[in-house]
């Protein structure tokens, strides 16, 4: 077939359709020419058929070849190369990148060397990077650098001349370039259509031609296509009496229309009646104004590209009227987008509006989340241009008018919804309109007139991750202003007023984990060569390489709680981005020269120098006062703390002594109740040489009360004569069981106490025991004698019996053997009746 069209190609008429068969350097196509001609002739002869002025009739035989040779462009064999860079031949990396409206096929998919911010699918997040490290200048080609980019960013099928990034075939075919008019355009579609089915065709490129007129009549051609580039051409007039090309045809699939660079100056109100279109872009145009009802049709539009707009109008750069340029604008109708109610992205960027086409951002509807104001000479911050209360990322930068009318609730109606807002360059002095914004992350200040940073201006920015604050006038801070900012990973200050590095600024820089200082005249200081020597083996070799995610945020991760102060300063996770030795210099002033700070050895500078010595008490007595406070409260509270730690330690190891000493208080007390009349029902038994009632009082539990009776009572006082107290039998009734202890302990010659493990457990015998030890020390008598019956555990002896055991010779009861027991008997008679006599 190759061999066929060059034969045809050699024979007949010429055509200036392009052939491309290779990549080349330049970006541009390679043109084939027939065999024997030279190429001088052939190039005049495309100029020829390209040219306004071409009027000769298309015969028949011309017609077909023109067929043939776009029947050739379609052919898979074809490569396309384009980059943002106009360079080397781009590379496939991911298929799908063009295809962001899955339009289907099987087809090599290049980019245009662009970043792509479109979302996979329609209504998804916008993928746009928010790197907040820009270490050159924020001018880029001229015009000022908005957040959300440009539309080179949106299209990625398409390269910056209009030429098409996918493989050409059914699905694609790029007629960019080609310098056809509207004549020559509508006879190739024509010839075209007759011999290649057009409607399968989803990718067109009309881009850059000579055409003046929207070629409606010959895209109806083409009703399946849903990528459509007609940027570059010269749509500069619409006529009465061309109606046919005042609108688009019925595409009903198409989703995405690329007017950028097309000399509009208006569009005609129905326009757009017979698309359902989801991106538009028509940015780079002249328009100055738009019909009401221009919008009214596109209901499913996510994406709006108005930006960088000429508005400047005929015959003004000859009147030379300075007033006329800088109220010459976009003039829009105050409803001019309440019919796109599911717009998402909206991009006014670097397009100034007349001052009555603000209230046009009233009418913006409330699904809108990727807004850029950019450049717009917005006059002031006002409510109406946040009434859809759903904007995610914002850039209002280059608005130098703004920041006379900024108050603390400016930004009030974006509290739940703002996550990134861009305010560069745009005069801004002072930052109380922060408070209500919670949810931001990434805030950028680049290039205004803050001179000071105070702690109240950051103190609800609790999820904060980036911040740009370079090329202002910042000086240094005297207290920790980022204490609230416990997301807070990235700060930007280069180009400020910084001229020392205080102590709170290191402790605000130790909670980072990049930042820049470069551009700043820093003085010679111990400080800043402390920040420098723990910081510098940390830099990264990749300038501005952070990059916001959508992800959920990990709040705290390097947040230090306000109230307390910091303890430990470390910047060993810190990165400087922007490192350059000849930025980091450090100005030692007395001699007006730059030096190394690393060079300084062991930072032998004079005192005068120091860092706290350039600072005078009084600058800041509130906050020298709450340290002070801070630290009167830490002293008190570790006093505090160590006092109980000792105290505890001391009722752990000494508790069962305090135990006791308390049980001999409490009886103490509760034997100072008692008046001696009642206490002492015989008084007699306080004298020493008083005759006792009973010879031996006896105490015991009533577990053992079976012992008592059957061994003790019958061996005492049947066998020796020894008379017993026992509480069951000998406790006078109608008196209280304390008067009754006390009076027979009293009235008895000597105490005995029958001790077992139920002895232990009871209270009264508890008692007892202590009343006894009481009653002989204040009767100065020593007749107590100890009975056991049973061995007890040391864990289980309280210290009272401990005591009395240790001071006090004792007898056990002997349970295996008989003879024992005698003896027993027999040492426990001897020694009663010693007491008797």
């Amino acid at each position: 077939m190759h061999h066929w069209l060059r034969t045809v190609l050699t024979t007949g008429p010429r055509q200036s359709a392009p052939i491309t068969t290779r990549p080349v350097s330049t970006g541009r196509r390679s043109w084939l020419s027939p065999p024997g001609r030279t190429s001088v002739a052939y190039q005049r002869y495309v100029r020829q058929v390209g040219s306004a002025s071409y009027r000769m009739e298309i015969t028949e035989s011309y017609r077909n070849l023109i067929a043939l040779v776009i029947l050739l462009l379609v052919l898979p064999e074809s490569v396309y190369r384009a980059g943002r860079s106009g360079g080397a031949t781009a590379t496939a990396e991911d298929p799908t990148d063009c295809d962001v409206l899955g339009c289907g096929g099987s087809y090599a998919c290049y980019g245009n060397g662009w970043p792509n911010y479109l979302p996979h699918r329609p209504g998804e997040r916008y993928n746009i990077p928010l790197n907040a490290f820009h270490v050159g200048s924020s001018l880029q080609q001229g015009q000022p650098e908005c957040l959300l980019g440009s539309a080179n960013n949106y299209l990625p099928w398409v390269t910056q001349d209009g030429r098409l990034t996918v493989r050409p075939g059914r699905h694609a075919l790029d007629m960019s370039n080609l310098l056809l008019n509207d004549r020559g355009f509508t006879s190739l579609v024509q010839s075209v259509s007759a011999l290649v089915p057009l409607e399968d065709v989803q990718h067109l490129s009309l881009a850059y031609n000579a055409l003046t007129l929207v070629p409606s009549p010959s895209l109806k051609k083409f009703p399946n296509v849903r990528l459509l580039s007609m940027s570059g051409n010269f749509f500069t007039e619409f006529y009465d009496h061309s109606a046919e090309h005042n609108r688009l045809p019925q595409l009903t699939k198409l989703r995405v229309l690329d007017m950028r660079n097309c000399s509009l100056r208006t569009l005609p109100p129905d326009f757009f009646k017979n698309v359902n279109l989801q991106y538009l872009f028509l940015s780079f145009n002249h328009i100055t104004t738009l019909p009401p009802e221009i919008f009214y049709p596109l209901r499913s539009l996510l994406h709006l590209d108005l930006s960088n707009m000429d508005t400047r109008r005929v015959g003004e750069e000859r009147i030379e009227n300075p007033f006329m340029k800088l109220i010459a604008g976009v003039d829009l109708h105050q409803d001019m987008f309440f019919p796109l109610i599911n717009l998402v992205f909206l991009d006014l960027s670097n397009t100034r509006l007349e001052y009555q086409a603000f209230i046009a951002l009233r009418s913006v509807q409330r699904r809108v989340k990727y807004v850029s104001y950019c450049n717009i000479g917005l006059p002031a911050i006002v409510d109406y241009l946040f009434l859809a209360k759903s904007i995610e990322m914002l850039d209002i930068s280059y608005n130098v008018g703004v920041a006379q009318s900024l108050h603390s609730a400016s930004f009030t109606l974006l509290a739940n919804s703002i996550e990134v807002l861009y305010f560069k360059d745009s005069m801004v002095q002072q930052l109380n309109w922060l408070a209500p914004l919670q949810k931001l992350r990434v805030l950028n200040l680049r290039g205004n007139i803050l001179r000071m940073l105070h702690r109240e201006s950051f103190a609800n920015l609790s999820n904060l991750e980036q911040l740009d604050l370079s090329y202002n006038y910042i000086s240094a801070w005297n207290q920790q202003v980022f204490t609230s900012t416990e997301a807070l990973e990235s700060v930007n200050l280069r180009n400020n007023s910084i001229v020392i590095l205080t102590t709170d600024m290191l402790y605000d820089f130790s909670r980072l984990s990049a930042m820049g200082l470069g551009g700043n005249t820093i003085q010679c200081s111990c400080n800043y060569v402390k920040f420098l020597r723990n910081i510098l083996h940390n830099r990264t070799d990749v300038p501005g390489a952070y990059t916001i995610s959508a992800e959920p945020l990990i709040v705290g991760k390097h947040g230090i709680a306000p109230s307390v102060p910091s303890t430990k300063l470390s910047l060993q996770h810190v990165q400087l981005f922007d490192y350059d030795e000849s930025e980091y210099l450090c100005m030692n002033f007395t001699s007006n020269q730059k030096l190394d700070p690393l060079e300084l050895v062991d930072c032998m500078i004079p005192d005068d120098e120091l860092i706290n010595a350039d600072l005078p008490e009084l600058e800041a007595p509130v906050e020298q006062e709450h340290v002070r406070n801070y630290a009167l409260v830490y002293i008190l509270v570790s006093v505090a703390v160590s006092f109980l730690i000792v105290c505890g330690v001391g009722l752990f190891y000494y508790w069962f002594h305090i135990k006791y000493f308390f049980k001999i208080i409490k009886n103490s007390a509760v034997l100072s109740f008692f008046n001696d009349d009642k206490l002492y029902l015989d008084k007699s038994g306080l004298l020493k040489e008083a005759d006792f009632h009973y010879d031996v009082f006896v105490s015991y539990s009533n577990a053992d009360r079976t012992w008592v009776l059957d061994q003790l009572l019958p061996n005492m006082e049947g066998v020796s004569q020894i008379n017993l107290c026992l509480h069951e039998r000998d406790f006078e009734v109608g008196y209280g069981i304390l008067e009754n202890i006390i009076s027979c302990m009293d009235r008895s010659r000597c105490l005995m106490l029958i001790v077992s493990e139920s002895f232990l457990l009871s209270h009264w015998c508890q008692f007892e025991m202590h009343l006894a030890q009481h009653r002989l020390l204040e009767t100065r008598r020593d007749e107590l004698i100890l009975v056991l019956l049973e061995d007890l555990p040391k864990r289980k002896c309280p210290k009272t019996l401990s005591y009395l055991l240790k001071t006090k010779t004792y007898i056990k009861w002997p349970t295996k053997s008989a003879d024992e027991q005698l003896l027993f008997w027999k040492r426990l008679h001897k020694a009663l009746l010693a007491a008797k006599g």
